[in-house]
């Protein structure tokens, strides 16, 4: 009788520590995946905000950063002579999107909705009511 419970416990044992080895790849696996899927929205951008008149359209660059599990961006637009850049308070990545909080100098705190049409197109809304379109020029 003590053989076959000791036979049960180490089976169990094994068992146990299989079923953990199992989730530990698992977990390595999908931790994986989102870090190349992650990954493929870094680079740099270049596009164009359609504000329509009086205003016009204004060109821009975008540079997207993933370092410790999270997103970085850097963002200029081109006020006609050079790239002046704007202040990022976040950066978030969400169901595919990045969405980025900046300073606006004329508006103040306005959101930037980043989708991603393929691997080197984007589109998105400045300030959740000017279109932009852009393409990727560089990847890092």
């Amino acid at each position: 009788m003590r053989k076959i419970i000791l036979l049960f416990i180490l089976i169990s044992l094994i068992n146990s520590s299989c079923s953990l080895i199992k989730i530990k790849i698992v977990e390595d696996k999908v931790s994986l995946i989102n870090e190349n899927s992650n990954n493929n929205f870094v680079g740099k951008y270049e596009f164009t905000i359609f504000f329509g008149e009086p205003y016009g359209d204004y060109k821009g660059s975008l540079e997207l950063l993933y370092d410790n599990n999270s997103f970085q961006s850097k963002i200029t637009y081109f006020d006609g002579n050079k790239y002046v850049p704007l202040a990022v308070n976040k950066t978030e990545l969400y169901e595919g999107a990045i969405f980025i909080s900046l300073e606006d100098t004329d508006i103040g705190t306005v959101e930037m909705e980043v989708y991603f049409d393929d691997d080197d197109l984007i589109s998105g809304f400045y300030a959740g009511q000017f279109k932009f379109s852009g393409e990727k020029i560089n990847i890092y």
